[in-house]
């Protein structure tokens, strides 16, 4: 789980997914209310994360699989990447560039 680099703070699952999703790029630590970035490393591995989801559409165009198959995997693939993207979190205090 990710901890804030200024308090030590280890965040919950929840506080993680809910920063996960802030486009600002700035996450607010949820109990000294500083500015967190995630690190250059753990936004890559979690944009590879949220690619693997949709790996099963391409597959299923190749080998002709059923929609309700492919949904399918979708929401499971999705539900595994809500479960591994908090693990994946790491913070910093300033923001670095991707590359």
């Amino acid at each position: 789980m990710p901890t804030c680099k200024t308090c030590e703070t280890e965040w919950t699952w929840k506080e993680s997914i809910k920063a996960s999703w802030k486009f600002s790029g700035a996450m607010t630590c949820p109990r000294c209310q500083s500015n967190q970035y995630a690190t250059p490393k753990s936004r890559k591995r979690m944009t590879l994360i949220n690619w693997l989801v949709l790996l099963p559409l391409p597959f299923a165009a190749i080998f002709d699989l059923s929609l309700v198959y492919s949904i399918s995997m979708i929401l499971i693939l999705f539900a595994v990447a809500l479960s591994l993207i908090p693990k994946m979190m790491e913070l910093s205090n300033e923001q670095k560039p991707l590359w």
